[in-house]
């Protein structure tokens, strides 16, 4: 249960304050970080991490940058950060013994083990730590090399050993042989056993209860004793279908060793693969004869195998989340960990985003546990839930952006699809970069798919990005066109997972290599390579969309992964909104969804209209002097024209501008002619980017952006967008972007 309560505090990620001046980490290398530690007679603390760790995320991002926990580390430890899977990190992971991520170690100046602990902590937990490091009696050392005399509880010893993830077998296995008969056939024995013998159905502890199961039956029971067997064969069983193995083979040992639960545990198995498969309705109509005939009298059964299988697939039906509260009640109503069962309710709803509904499970269990003496966090996540819901509840949201000295007066812009008024764009201003810094303040009444650009005097510099505004305090950093916010539940797994995604990454690992070489585009093999390593990122990209709306609890996660990943374009994406309107209801980014469906399927009417050998459209627009022009006298004058729609927003758009400008330089006195039309929506900032490209032809707008009926008119549902005309008004290509145009008029023009 633990660990699952760490994961929904890992997901919640509340942040108190902006975090500076923490554990400062050393860059060198093994040899160089023990040196140091030599010079200053100070203990080393390693974090061994891993990419994909959630725990180590949650360290790194919100623990390790706090001031006191700063504190603390530099003024006793020399601090060194160690990826376990790549690298000089390998040894060192398997120097000491890493196992399982983060695990926190310190060792001498020589590099030999003093301390170590596994798993996330609190900024209190990590303090604690790093004081029973620094005190010899509590070293992990010292308890390692205590000798027999000197241990005066075994049991206790060997948990404290299994705990730190220390080496503990072989104490183990001389401890429990050593044992008399009267000492090794009892409730206490058995239990240790139970927890440190492993999950396998094999192997020492195995043995020991298997060749004395009744012995340990006449003790302890029956029951306990049947269920150890049964749980280390129904693990095994799932462990063999996981890795494709014939789980046949596992109902026969069961046979074979004289157990009777085969089908039981055939049954068992099969139940947790009907929700796996998302077979609810099934699930629902098998459990209560599973039920009836198994678990009548077995209430751990029924609570591990019915209830905690289903228990986090709640949001999937109606249905299925009735049904586990009846589950819920029955189990309450037996006083059957009722704690527990609470809790894992509180935790289905906080994973789907109900965090008003999890919190009064959450209080519930910790109510329970109050009164009833049981050990448990359950009010101090009960705590945490509040705070994050004080948070939603508030708006705010306060992002602070570090590392960005290179771009110092430069500024960063904010946009993003109005939740209230569906189809307009909400601008969240402008933030001037200073001493490498800036912060990005605002208020949402949900979380916003925005869009972020960093501006030079009004100049688009060709960075930017998507990014997920969601109420709280976040740290982030700036890399190419990404921006990493820290902490942030709805960024991690909207903008930040995919990279990490291992099909996208080597996707985007070859293109980059690719890129890397100098390579002319305009020879048709070199364009066929680089397109097609393009799409094999795109498609790996899209897949990692549809992945994580397939999985993800959250219904805010499902809908922003299937709005920013573009499903909503694909075919039975119908399907798909009415199952998200179901779980969200009339939620701001479905009717976004609808909104932008609409208008794509009469621009898809309109681009119908504006096809290769139909007629142009003509129209009246004004230049920035005022000056009004008509595109029907403009094609009358020249042979050809090109009516291309751009915005000073554009990056495509201007940084085609150049070679237009070459193109026009060199066809204009021949009757070529160019009608720019802006999708700006601020005359200064059209002003601005015609100014500093230089624009020599005729440049028009309504400031109308998207909303103008001249747009409207043409289809334009993005940008550059051109069309070419002849003299007679009949449209030659019509297209996005105008890669095409040189081409085109070397053949018209001769």
């Amino acid at each position: 249960m633990k660990n699952y309560i760490i994961l929904l505090a890992i997901l919640l990620g509340i942040t108190s304050g902006m975090m500076a001046q923490g554990i400062r980490f050393e860059h060198g290398d093994w040899a160089q970080v023990k040196a140091k530690a030599k010079a200053a007679e100070k203990i080393i603390f390693i974090d061994f991490y891993t990419t994909w760790c959630g725990p180590c995320k949650n360290l790194s991002n919100n623990v390790f940058p706090q001031k006191q926990v700063g504190d603390f580390y530099n003024a006793h430890f020399i601090s060194y950060k160690v990826d376990a899977e790549k690298g000089e990190g390998r040894e060192l992971a398997k120097k000491f013994g890493v196992k399982a991520y983060p695990t926190l170690v310190f060792a001498n100046a020589n590099g030999e083990f003093v301390h170590q602990a596994v798993g996330g902590m609190d900024a209190t937990a990590l303090i604690s730590l790093g004081k029973a490091a620094l005190d010899p009696e509590q070293q992990l050392s010292h308890v390692m090399n205590k000798d027999e005399d000197q241990i005066t509880d075994i049991p206790a010893y060997l948990r404290q050993l299994s705990e730190s993830r220390l080496a503990y077998e072989d104490k183990y296995e001389t401890y429990i042989t050593s044992l008399k008969r009267k000492e090794l056939f009892t409730q206490a024995t058995f239990d240790l056993m139970v927890e440190l013998g492993g999950r396998e159905a094999a192997g020492f502890t195995f043995d020991v209860i298997f060749n004395n199961k009744k012995a340990f039956a006449r003790a302890i029971g029956e029951e306990p004793v049947d269920n150890y067997f049964f749980n280390k064969y129904l693990t095994k069983a799932f462990k063999v279908a996981y890795h494709g193995g014939a789980i046949e083979t596992v109902y026969d040992e069961i046979k074979q060793k004289g157990f009777d639960f085969a089908d039981k545990i055939q049954k068992t198995y099969q139940l947790t693969k009907y929700i796996s498969d998302g077979n609810y309705e099934v699930f629902i109509s098998e459990a209560p004869g599973y039920i009836q005939k198994y678990a009548k009298n077995n209430l751990e059964l029924k609570y591990r195998w019915v209830f905690m299988v289903a228990v986090h697939s709640v949001y999937q039906s109606p249905e299925l989340k009735a049904y586990v509260h009846q589950l819920a009640d029955e189990l309450i109503a037996q006083n059957y960990k009722v704690a527990e069962v609470n809790a894992y309710l509180g935790q289905s709803y906080a994973m789907t985003g109900d965090y008003q509904t999890a919190l009064k499970y959450y209080q519930k269990a910790a109510d329970y546990a109050q009164e009833n003496n049981i050990d448990g966090e359950y009010l101090k996540y009960a705590k945490t839930l509040e705070k994050k819901i004080a948070v939603m509840e508030k708006g705010d949201y306060s992002i602070h952006i570090s590392g960005l000295d290179e771009y110092n007066g430069m500024c960063i812009k904010l946009s993003y699809e109005s939740p209230d008024e569906i189809g307009e764009m909400v601008e969240a201003g402008d933030v001037l970069i200073k001493e490498g810094q800036c912060t990005l303040t605002g208020h949402v009444s949900t979380p916003v798919n925005a869009w972020w650009g960093l501006y030079d005097d009004e100049v688009y510099q060709y960075k930017g990005g998507g990014v997920i505004l969601e109420p709280g305090e976040y740290l982030a950093t700036i890399k190419g066109n990404d921006m990493t916010v820290e902490n942030s539940v709805y960024n991690f797994f909207i903008y930040q997972a995919v990279k990490n995604d291992p099909a996208f990454s080597a996707a985007k690992e070859k293109l980059d290599t690719w890129s890397a070489k100098e390579r002319d585009l305009k020879i048709p093999e070199v364009k066929k390579d680089y397109l097609e390593l393009i799409g094999a990122v795109n498609n790996a990209k899209k897949d990692y969309y549809i992945n994580t709306y397939r999985t993800a609890l959250d219904p805010i996660v499902k809908v922003m992964a299937f709005y920013v990943g573009g499903l909503w374009v694909d075919e039975g994406a119908d399907g798909e909104i009415a199952k998200l309107k179901a779980q969200l209801g009339e939620h701001y980014l479905l009717k976004t969804i609808m909104y932008h469906k609409e208008q794509s399927v009469e621009a898809e009417a309109m681009l119908a209209t504006v096809g290769v050998g139909q007629q142009i459209k003509p129209f009246v627009a004004k230049d920035l002097s005022g000056q009004a022009f008509e595109l029907e006298k403009v094609l009358k004058e020249n042979k050809y024209v090109l009516v291309e729609f751009w915005a000073s927003w554009c990056g495509p758009c201007r940084a085609a501008i150049p070679h237009l400008k070459e193109v026009y330089n060199k066809y204009h006195q021949q009757g070529f002619e160019i009608v720019s039309f802006s999708l700006d929506n601020k005359e200064s900032l059209w002003r601005k980017a015609s100014e500093e490209e230089g624009i020599p032809w005729i440049n028009t707008s309504d400031l109308l952006a998207f909303k103008s009926p001249i747009a409207k008119m043409y289809g334009v549902s993005g940008v550059p967008y051109s069309l070419l005309v002849d003299q007679n008004g009949v449209i030659i290509t019509s297209q996005y972007g105008t890669n095409y145009l040189e081409e085109k008029l070397k053949e018209l023009i001769k």
